[in-house]
């Protein structure tokens, strides 16, 4: 964790252990029931009274609805919970899995202690005022209230491996379930720096990645962060794959798609909260969204905050700005960065910014319109299999490529989609591409690639995507092909075949140009983005970055992908997303 301290020194949550742990009075039945835990039907209440008694820092909030209709209950905390404000986003999530109960009332611990505790506990107080916390207790209210519980949806599905990242089966598409979706989307409205995700029962603090062995690009940022959490208690810090593998889940999607740095903690009891552990990790876990760089990116001839990609040098996950007041928050460790604002139709900004030990940078951006459009965000990907712990080492599975290769400019870096794997891109809102005469995108391999790839748009990233073209290198596409006027996704499906496990295996994704966008190009602020002290100096930049069914057209070859139990492993799976 090297010299890095809290913020401020936190108070933990033990004061609020006694009555939680109270709830409890069976274990043997708490095992098989969330019966003993808070119900669904006390969820949304005790949520709306924390909203009735502190309105000036509480609200609450349905961020969606379960396949049987139940709310997915969530509070905001913030000591201006109803307005955007440009103040660093956590998000705290729990029971994914509907019969991992404990972890529902470990997120109202966290929700009670900071309501209660403001203006009293120093460390509470500073991030009511100075951050805003989104917390969901209970992502799957179904199988919550099932009796017994059940680890699913009551479609069957685990919504832990549904989301759209390295996903390949769980449920019938990526995000195909609506509890998913209703967390995807509050990334839409929330560019969040942090966040935690409760679920049962082991002792590890889990960081990306989950579906690969080799581990992220902030591999030092996200130990010491794991590594604060876990101060002295028995916890293990693991990334997540060395512990075993998990497709489609939350925290690979959410650094994947977001740049959140998102970690499982996966609790040691199903009966008991452990506040004296998990009071000190959280706060100190916490005082990191307060260390790193910060800042506005404005349209420098209007000062309207502008929808934009943070880029990171040395190589880290690229974070993207609120779009509805043009912030941003990077949490960074210690030490000499080179940040770079990416716009879609701007002049890309670089500045060279020292981040001090224990405190934020602040660097903005004002930037100069003349710039290019290029793919501005990872929707998700899918790989035909999982790179299985046991099957596969970082020894012997060698495609070290990452998605964020394959935004921005073409600069020789690409990410290798692997054969019968898919990369979807989101263009940003308002820069869409628009079907004008000729080649409205241009797809570049990095290496002139000889692998097969279709290229699809769509107007969603739920679909449908229609075929507009295919080949292999470089791919030029007219989307009057699909009968779209405009789209804003582009989804490459590699059509190739060969071994899963080489190094660059699968079609080499370098940049995809939008060769016609609308005149103005930039989502006025408010709109829906789908992203969802020290010293800088300003230097010249590039943007590239280090580091319904599918209707097919031509060029569908109708290859196989290589099957598993229980799944599609078909290139039917992948052209068939509604």
């Amino acid at each position: 964790m090297g010299s890095f301290a809290p913020r401020l020194v936190p108070l933990a949550l033990v004061a609020i252990a006694a009555d939680a742990s109270a709830k409890i009075p069976d274990p043997a039945r708490a095992l098989t029931s969330c019966a003993a835990f808070t119900s669904y039907d006390e969820l949304g209440p005790l949520l709306e009274s924390y909203e009735a008694s502190y309105p000036d820092i509480a609200r609450a909030f349905s961020a969606g609805k379960s396949v049987q209709g139940r709310d997915i209950w969530g509070l905001v905390i913030s000591n201006d919970p109803g307005a955007e404000s440009d103040e660093p986003e956590i998000r705290i999530v729990g029971a994914h899995h509907g019969d991992e109960c404990i972890s529902v009332d470990l997120v109202l611990a966290i929700a009670e202690w900071l309501a209660t505790s403001y203006g009293d506990d120093a460390f509470a107080s500073d991030l009511v005022d100075n951050a805003e916390l989104v917390l969901v207790p209970l992502v799957n209210p179904d199988g919550y209230s099932s009796r017994p519980a059940v680890r699913e949806n009551v479609n069957g599905v685990d919504i832990n491996r549904n989301y759209h990242f390295a996903w390949f089966g769980n449920g019938a598409a990526p995000f195909s379930e609506p509890e998913t979706r209703a967390v995807r989307d509050l990334g839409k409205d929330h560019a969040f720096a942090l966040g935690l995700s409760y679920h049962t029962r082991a002792d590890y603090i889990n960081g990306p990645w989950n579906y690969t062995p080799h581990h992220p690009w902030d591999e030092a940022l996200v130990a010491a962060i794991a590594a604060a959490y876990d101060g002295t208690s028995p916890y293990q810090t693991v990334f997540g794959w060395d512990w075993y593998t998990i497709d489609g889940d939350l925290n690979d999607w959410s650094y994947g798609a977001h740049g959140t740095l998102d970690w499982t903690i996966e609790l040691r009891s199903d009966t008991q909260m452990q506040l004296g552990i998990h009071g000190p990790g959280l706060t100190s876990f916490l005082s990191y969204v307060f260390v790193g760089v910060e800042g506005l990116v404005t349209d420098a001839k209007t000062g309207e905050p502008l929808l934009a990609r943070i880029e990171i040098e040395p190589r880290g996950a690229p974070i993207f700005t609120d779009p509805a007041v043009g912030d941003f928050h990077r949490v960074l460790l210690a030490g000499a960065y080179e940040i770079t604002a990416v716009a879609n139709g701007y002049a890309p900004l670089t500045k060279q910014v020292q981040v001090p030990a224990d405190d934020t940078v602040i660097a903005d951006f004002a930037l100069e319109r003349g710039g290019g459009y290029t793919a501005f965000a990872v929707a998700g990907m899918t790989l035909p299999r999982a790179i299985a712990n046991g099957e596969f080492t970082a020894a012997t599975y060698l495609n070290e490529t990452m998605v964020f290769d394959a935004l921005g400019v073409p600069d020789g870096t690409f990410y290798s989609l692997s054969p019968k794997g898919t990369l979807t891109l989101d263009l940003g809102a308002g820069a869409e591409v628009v079907d004008r005469d000729g080649a409205d995108l241009r797809v570049v391999s990095g290496t002139g690639s000889d692998d097969p790839v279709l290229v699809l748009v769509g107007e969603s990233e739920d679909g449908p995507f229609v075929q507009v073209g295919s080949g292999q290198g470089d791919i030029d596409v007219d989307i009057a092909e699909s009968g779209l006027k405009k789209a804003r996704y582009v989804r490459l499906v590699d059509v190739s075949d060969g071994p899963f496990n080489e190094a660059y295996a699968g079609y080499d994704a370098d940049a995809v140009l939008n060769l016609s966008p609308p005149p103005l190009g930039q989502p006025d602020a408010g709109t829906d983005a789908g992203r969802d002290g020290g010293t800088s100096t300003d230097t010249g930049g590039d943007a590239s970055v280090d580091g319904g069914p599918l209707t097919p057209g031509s060029g569908d070859c109708g290859c196989e992908a290589p099957g598993r139990a229980g799944s599609a492993g078909t290139l039917g799976l992948l052209l068939s997303w509604s």
